[in-house]
């Protein structure tokens, strides 16, 4: 089997960045009062993460829904859009800042997976000429309906998603970087795995 080269593969969310992107994006866009209104409004869903009441995929429509819910599509690429190219990176960590650009410089296969949805994502990972495989937003009749169209891009799904892209097996040597148990199986799939060590 022919050895297509090196392959990086980054979580995004505390792994590339110091904190969650779906927080940072909706205290820039929505304000404090407003996202603490909403937390006071989805406590029992958020609330009951933590202690395994509710699944975590469940809170995070729930969280999606109540902002996003109803918005044009349209409108939801450009709040995306500016997000991306303007905020996302002072949210970097400095060494996987470097991690990154020292990979794309050595000319390796570099795929962003997260389970954050795409349109916050892709147009920082287009600018950088890295691949992206995230989670996406349902839409009907030209807006968003809250929902996932899909799975979240989390767990066993990362590994699918990037098993639809590539075969694993082509490149070598993988290196994968992550922070949580969301990407225990991508860092399974890996030659050089780095757990919470971009800090």
């Amino acid at each position: 089997m022919p050895d297509s080269g090196p392959l990086a593969l980054f979580d995004m969310d505390g792994t590339l960045t110091r904190r969650d992107t779906l927080s940072d994006l909706l205290l820039r866009q929505f304000g404090v009062t407003r996202c603490l209104a909403a937390s006071v409004s989805l406590a029992p869903s958020l609330l009951g993460v933590p202690v395994g009441a509710v699944h975590r995929d469940h809170a995070k429509v729930h969280l999606l829904r109540h902002f996003f819910g109803g918005m044009a599509d349209e409108t939801f690429r450009a709040i995306g859009r500016d997000y991306a190219l303007n905020h996302l990176d002072s949210l970097l960590r400095p060494l996987a800042r470097e991690r990154l650009d020292w990979h794309r410089q050595a000319g390796h296969r570099v795929v962003v997976i997260s389970a954050s949805i795409s349109e916050w994502l892709r147009p920082w990972t287009d600018s950088l000429g890295i691949e992206l495989l995230a989670t996406h937003m349902e839409r009907r009749n030209g807006r968003l309906t809250g929902d996932l169209a899909g799975r979240n891009c989390r767990g066993p799904e990362k590994v699918e998603r990037l098993r639809a892209l590539l075969d694993p097996a082509e490149y070598h040597p993988i290196y994968a970087y992550g922070d949580t148990a969301g990407d225990t199986e991508m860092l399974a799939l890996a030659d050089h795995a780095t757990y919470r060590g971009l800090r």
